[in-house]
């Protein structure tokens, strides 16, 4: 198998737009991206913001969390792709605060934003890189954890974070999504 046929032609990083929402733990799919290229324009596409390195797109949708899916299928279409072709790289609370696991497939886990794609393309058969944030503390509703800022105790943590999730997503490109389950799954650094 050729190294370009592990190519995920196009790589979402889920969070909400807005000043309001930067540094927020829900948006830790903008940061990734953010930490793995540069050079995001806008585009009515979706509407996202979109970055090219080759034929590889990196998109962050401008339609929040929960309309996710809208962009992604807008994405698809244009670019003629499969729902095979897909990388979404996610924040979730049920994993510890800087564990990265990818699969190849799967359910929505509570995640809106997965719920919303896997509502609109009608399957759970794209890749992800689920990013944990998490535990949600006690007495905190899950909706206000995600969407509160990380701590300064915490910085330092979802920087490796960000970085571990970019050399993730980086090693799927390349030797494909079965080794880098294996290199990078359960690992905080």
């Amino acid at each position: 198998m050729s190294e370009s046929s592990f190519q995920y032609r196009l790589v979402v990083g889920l969070g909400n737009p807005g000043k309001e929402y930067d540094g927020t733990r829900h948006n830790i799919g903008f940061a990734v991206l953010d930490s793995l290229v540069s050079g995001f324009t806008r585009d009515t596409k979706g509407p996202s913001d979109v970055a090219r390195d080759g034929e590889i797109r990196y998109v962050k949708p401008r339609t929040y969390m929960n309309l996710s899916g809208n962009a992604v299928l807008s994405w698809l279409s244009w670019l003629k792709l499969r729902p095979s072709d897909l990388l979404v790289v996610v924040d979730d609370f049920a994993l510890p605060l800087g564990e990265v696991r990818l699969r190849e497939r799967g359910s929505h886990g509570g995640h809106n934003g997965l719920r919303s794609i896997e509502t609109v393309l009608g399957t759970r058969e794209y890749a992800r890189v689920r990013c944990g944030i998490g535990p949600v503390p006690e007495r905190w509703a899950v909706e206000d954890f995600v969407l509160a800022r990380f701590t300064p105790e915490e910085r330092e943590k979802t920087a490796k974070l960000t970085a571990t999730a970019a050399d993730a997503i980086q090693y799927c490109q390349s030797r494909g999504i079965s080794l880098a389950m294996t290199s990078f799954n359960g690992k905080t650094d």
